[in-house]
């Protein structure tokens, strides 16, 4: 998206510093609209300050901040094009217009009538819009109060038999009874850590499989990690036959077709489950968090999983580690540490981005399972395998073996933090494409080519697809056909009935979440890429389950490491207190 989308309004809408900024690339056209329209419509100066604060607090929930904390709007930069320079220092907000002291910025705003009519919110030092402040406070209110509630009782020579087991270390044992005990838990630990092993032994001691009536709910918020969740249900027969599938959030809270925010599932009609698990936790928003919790029954359970260093949501929130912070103190949180899958040098870069150490980082890449091409300008020349594994692609999807495609799509990933630019996957899909066209010329003649991996980029109820399910276009009788991977199994359907989808030899690391490979390949962006931060390759490296490429040079490794990602909240702070 361009610096001046929506200039043509600005220039009716739009005064001052809403439009410096936006001709800068500080705010989005849309940013500038929305906030023009509002103040006009309550009589607020739209070159106020006030007026100001509205708009960053509307870039700031597209940063993926739930609010805004006006010391931070000086140090912003700009949010241009990716294709953009990443090699020059970027300007800043505080250098481009004159800024309020941060102080008198929040009484100005706190006595103005963007509050008054409840649009903004000030709250703990920070400046709300109202829907993410009330989500904010609902989760925290909800939480607050489940700590004292009563859960249905369950067997509690079940839970001992469970924890008996010598396959448990003291932390999973910890946590199969803080499940049973508490109505809240929040079970945490990187790659290998023993997570879904734990699921398992929870599902186990609180009644799956034992022909009792607790009614379990599993839930994950992509297809993509329910269908991981199935894979462990399915191992057991015997709770296969007395568990549900996982399904995604969406589904497990009953979509309502025409709005992403309401569900049929709510305070009012509540989830009829005794025990709720969700995994993938660090991926679910604020919003879908607050529409969960508010559907819970006042007696059900809780369970959230995940990896806080991983990335947060697409969307506004990072509510996993908002949740471990805010909640550690009352022992909701267990923390699984003791390695149980992962080792050699991926084990030991995991655990060197999740601390932090750029020397110890770049002291394992390069080590068993862990290959580094360093270099400042990635291309196919150091990456063959990647053209040949579309080209395998290719030749199993012309074979009509739907079942081979699909295991060799999953076998690896190629993944970026960009989306356009030399190192996003736009790029990367057209290099490899057009390798593949070299070989096969059909590929560059047909949009739904045979061999082409897709990847679904919006929900479609009637098709029964969601975001980020992932399949190959193959050959059969009937002409080419969509298969693609969903969290019940493959769905075939004719690939032009797909109107939201695109190419994915290559993926961005957020779509990648929730998955693992057996091989993946992270392209790194240079150091002043905007998007470059320890969560994103935390995320992207633990998402091999046996062989890692890093491609990139040392001063783009380093530089990921020593940044983190932060996203203004209070959800924590409502929790300590």
């Amino acid at each position: 998206m361009t610096a001046t989308t929506g200039a043509s309004a600005l220039s009716i809408t739009a005064e001052g510093r809403l439009q410096i900024l936006n001709e800068a690339g500080f705010l989005d056209g849309s940013d500038c609209v929305v906030t023009a329209r509002i103040c006009r419509q309550l009589g607020e100066d739209v070159g106020g300050d006030a007026a100001l604060a509205l708009a960053f607090a509307v870039r700031a929930v597209r940063d993926g901040s739930t609010a805004l904390s006006l010391d931070s709007v000086a140090a912003l930069t700009a949010d241009l094009d990716e294709e953009g320079d990443v090699d020059s220092e970027p300007p800043t907000v505080g250098g481009t217009v004159a800024l309020p002291e941060p102080g008198a910025w929040l009484d100005t705003v706190r006595s103005s009538a963007l509050v008054a009519a409840g649009v903004l919110r000030v709250d703990l030092g920070l400046v709300y819009l109202d829907r993410y402040h009330a989500d904010e406070r609902l989760i925290a209110d909800a939480l607050r109060s489940r700590r004292a509630a009563a859960v249905r009782p369950v067997d509690p020579a079940a839970v001992e038999e469970v924890v008996r087991e010598p396959d448990l270390d003291q932390a999973q044992k910890d946590a199969v009874r803080g499940v049973a005990e508490r109505a809240t838990t929040v079970l945490t630990g990187g790659p290998g850590m023993g997570k879904t092993h734990t699921i398992d032994r929870v599902l186990r001691a609180l009644g799956a499989g034992r022909g009792q009536a607790l009614r379990i709910g599993l839930a994950a918020p992509t297809g993509k990690a329910a269908a991981r969740m199935n894979e462990m249900i399915e191992a057991d027969p015997t709770r296969a036959s007395s568990v549900s599938p996982a399904v995604t959030l969406h589904r497990l809270l009953g979509s309502i077709p025409g709005t992403s925010q309401r569900f049929r599932h709510d305070a009012r009609n509540p989830l009829p489950h005794d025990l709720v698990i969700v995994d993938e936790a660090s991926m679910v928003s604020l919003s879908m968090m607050a529409r969960l919790i508010d559907a819970l029954a006042p007696d059900a359970r809780l369970l959230l999983v995940g990896d806080p260093d991983q990335l947060a949501s697409v969307e506004a929130g990072s509510v996993l580690a908002d949740l471990v912070r805010g909640l550690e103190s009352d022992g909701s949180v267990v923390r699984l540490t003791q390695n149980h899958r992962v080792q050699g040098a991926r084990a030991d870069l995991a655990a060197a981005l999740q601390v932090g150490d750029p020397d110890a980082v770049l002291a394992s890449v390069g080590g068993d399972g862990v290959r580094f091409v360093e270099t400042e300008a990635p291309s196919l020349d150091v990456l063959p395998e990647v053209v040949e594994h579309a080209v395998r692609l290719r030749e199993l999807a012309v074979s009509g073996d739907v079942e081979a495609a699909l295991a060799h799509l999953d076998s690896r990933r190629l993944l970026c933090a960009h989306r356009t630019g030399p190192f996003g996957t736009r790029h990367w899909n057209q290099l490899i494409e057009r390798a593949l066209a070299e070989r096969v010329p059909e590929v560059a003649l047909q949009p739904m080519y045979i061999g082409r991996p897709i990847l679904v980029t919006r929900n479609d109820y009637g098709l029964g697809v969601r975001n980020g399910d992932a399949g190959v276009i193959v050959r059969t009788d009937d002409g080419p056909m969509a298969v693609i991977q969903t969290a019940t199994g493959p769905l075939r359907l004719s690939p032009w009935r797909l109107s939201d989808i695109e190419t994915m030899h290559a993926m961005t690391v957020h779509k990648a979440q929730g998955s693992q490979a057996k091989n993946v390949v992270v392209i790194v962006p240079p150091p002043r890429s905007r998007l470059l931060a320890r969560e994103m390759l935390y995320t992207a490296v633990t998402r091999a389950a046996s062989h890692l490429t890093i491609v990139g040079s040392r001063d783009a490794v380093r530089g990921a490491v020593q940044t983190t990602a932060r996203r203004s909240s209070g959800l924590a702070e409502r929790l300590i207190n």
